[in-house]
């Protein structure tokens, strides 16, 4: 199993319980067999009767699993999930609000009839979901819940889009609500995943978008991948994001990072330019890791100052700081001061593995490379849309120039650090 390569222990998840609803197939089964290679008692909670056979199949894997056939837009279903659960397992600690219903056609085509039924199971059936399980978790100070995102306005599915859309509002406005206790409430983006519906709908909306299948599923948006990320690749990253669960508490996770950060895949960085330059001797090497190494210690220190000014702000100010930044930056400011820390260590390293022009391609910093790129591009991205912040927010002419001077500076230290790394992977 995928999930086997992420460096996880196979107790991670140790006496927990968790119910995925929708684990019949595709993103939602490999979750289930995931979290039940990482030793969680799984709940399959699924309208169609091959979740049966997700459970014997994750029995014959070694795990714990139990089928409940469950249509969560009807209250009594959820109501049978949640005496079975108690009955079977006492308690629960993670729920996975993955069952979807969708429809394809205009605004125009698509019924009322449709629209409430997507509606009664992506959003009610979720909500009802939560309102049932949520009190297990506070009663016993622990818990993980999640809910699905997807793209936004994407046209002839506009029910799925808008239901998906809403969920996050809702998991935002719950994470909320929960800060102070110890229930971690994220929302998490799959990205285009290999899956029995995503093949089934591809041959209906090709042709919509003026495309073929093969260029519909091909389109290349998944970092890391040509076309569609393997479904057991896409759950085994979400697992890791079940597994630290706190870290993204209020946020919007994907499957992509976690494999990034343990150099699983690698992006192409065609995107970012610079000028490459030809390295001939071993001086020049290492005069280039010198300034590569004085550009992380300036990558560092803005992070820094950035937690520190954030620190400094009033109660709102901060909250909405924090919350701005984990949504652009996939991470909260702390965790990334943690990141850039780590790069700056690990390129200190470097002169001392330079041979013969060439760098030892064994160093960790170079395996998680694309990682490390990702997220300075991320931080890059954030300081150029706090340009735009600004903008809204400083009405004095002087004040608001001095402030788009230093973000400027930001933004341009972490695309000359993004520049030097690129150059330095190209000597391996």
């Amino acid at each position: 199993m995928f999930i086997e390569k992420l460096g996880l222990a196979r107790n991670s998840l140790s006496n927990k319980v968790a119910v995925i609803t929708g684990a019949g197939r595709g993103i939602g089964k490999e979750l289930a067999r995931a979290l039940a290679w990482l030793g969680a008692k799984v709940v399959i909670a699924e309208i169609n009767n091959y979740g049966k056979d997700v459970e014997t199949l994750i029995r014959s894997e070694g795990g714990t699993a139990l089928f409940v056939k469950t249509d969560i837009s009807n209250e009594e279903d959820i109501k049978f999930l949640e005496k079975k659960v108690i009955e079977s397992y006492g308690k629960v600690d993670i729920l996975i609000n993955n069952a979807y219903a969708t429809s394809v056609g205009t605004l125009l085509e698509i019924s009322i009839e449709d629209w409430d039924k997507i509606y009664n199971v992506n959003i009610r059936g979720a909500v009802y979901a939560i309102k049932t399980f949520l009190p297990y978790m506070i009663k016993q100070n622990e818990g993980v819940i999640n809910t699905l995102t997807s793209a936004e306005g994407w046209p002839y599915m506009a029910p799925y889009f808008a239901t998906k859309t809403a969920l996050t509002s809702i998991a935002r406005s719950l994470a909320a609500e929960l800060d102070d206790i110890n229930i971690s409430v994220f929302v998490f983006g799959p990205g285009m995943i290999d899956t029995p519906g995503l093949q089934e709908y591809s041959r209906i909306l090709a042709p919509k978008y003026g495309m073929t299948e093969e260029e519909f599923k091909n389109q290349g948006i998944n970092p890391g991948y040509d076309g569609l990320m393997p479904a057991d690749h896409c759950a085994a990253g979400w697992a890791y994001t079940i597994v630290h669960a706190k870290e993204y508490h209020g946020q919007i996770a994907e499957p992509f990072s976690p494999l990034l950060k343990l150099g699983l895949i690698k992006t192409k960085n065609n995107e970012v330019t610079f000028k490459k330059r030809i390295i001939k001797t071993q001086d020049e090497l290492n005069s280039y890791i010198s300034e590569t190494i004085g550009n992380s210690k300036i990558a560092l220190k803005i992070v820094e100052k950035l937690q520190q000014e954030t620190i400094e702000l009033g109660l709102l100010a901060r909250k909405w700081m924090n919350r701005t930044f984990a949504n652009r930056c996939g991470m909260k400011i702390n965790k990334c001061v943690e990141i850039i820390s780590e790069l700056n260590n690990e390129l200190q390293k470097l002169p001392n593995n330079v041979h013969n022009n060439k760098i030892d391609n064994s160093l960790p910093v170079l395996k998680k490379m694309s990682w490390f790129i990702q997220v300075l591009k991320n931080l890059a991205s954030h300081f150029q849309n706090c340009k735009d912040d600004a903008k809204g927010w400083i009405k004095d002419p002087e004040e608001l120039k001095i402030a788009l001077e230093a973000l400027d500076i930001r933004e341009h230290s972490m695309l000359n650090l993004i520049s030097n790394l690129i150059q330095i992977e190209s000597q391996i």
